[in-house]
């Protein structure tokens, strides 16, 4: 019996890191996708999904939307860290579309459960209204969470039972090819980490 296809929305971060991980454990037929939607941190997350990918015996699969990103960022009232607004909306649709290219029913996300309390488009209001959208195109999609029950600093616990390396992975907002410490990923991904008990590497982050 051929596993199921699953497509996993891959940025190269703790979170993504550990669902492709754990994809991969269950059994699924693993598609990485990372989508460049021109965020600041887009080359090196790529680098990043490049060495998880690998690590797993896959090959990463890239979409470029950077063009759409940048527009945005042109317009904008304000600088931004991410390009442009709803964000999950609009990667979930290019993701939806890509998936039936790719013969893929189900799609993974990595939000966790620190995500759904801080970002509506995190929540579990807004994952079962897409989801209730996608099976009306197709029968067969299954958008998936498998982390959504997990706090930010369970998934890091998860990730190392599956032997994800952490140091490989990227999680800055700003693009640096060093974590910076202080963006709003970096303090959640600290905080994770110290919360775990779980060490990473001197110089990591550069504050």
């Amino acid at each position: 019996m051929t596993a199921e296809r699953s497509l996993v929305l891959f940025s190269g971060g703790v979170d993504s890191s550990t669902l492709l991980a754990r994809e991969v454990k269950e059994g699924f037929n693993v598609v990485p996708v990372h989508i460049d939607y021109g965020q600041r941190g887009a080359r090196m997350e790529r680098l990043s999904c490049e060495a998880q990918a690998k690590a797993r015996g896959l090959t990463l699969e890239t979409l470029d939307a950077s063009s759409l990103g940048e527009g945005f960022r042109q317009r904008a009232r304000k600088d931004r860290d991410v390009p442009f607004p709803h964000r999950n909306l609009v990667i979930l649709a290019i993701a939806l579309s890509y998936a039936h290219e790719r013969l893929c029913t189900r799609i993974c996300l990595s939000i966790n459960r620190d995500d759904t309390e801080d970002h509506p488009a995190s929540t579990q209001a807004f994952i079962d209204s897409f989801r209730a959208m996608a099976v009306t195109l197709d029968k067969r999609f299954e958008i998936a969470t498998p982390l959504i029950g997990l706090r930010k600093h369970d998934v890091v616990l998860l990730g190392a039972s599956l032997a994800v390396d952490f140091s490989k992975t990227y999680s800055c907002l700003l693009g640096g090819e060093r974590h910076c410490g202080g963006c709003a990923q970096c303090l959640a991904r600290k905080r994770a980490f110290r919360l775990a008990s779980l060490p990473e590497p001197e110089g990591f982050y550069e504050a």
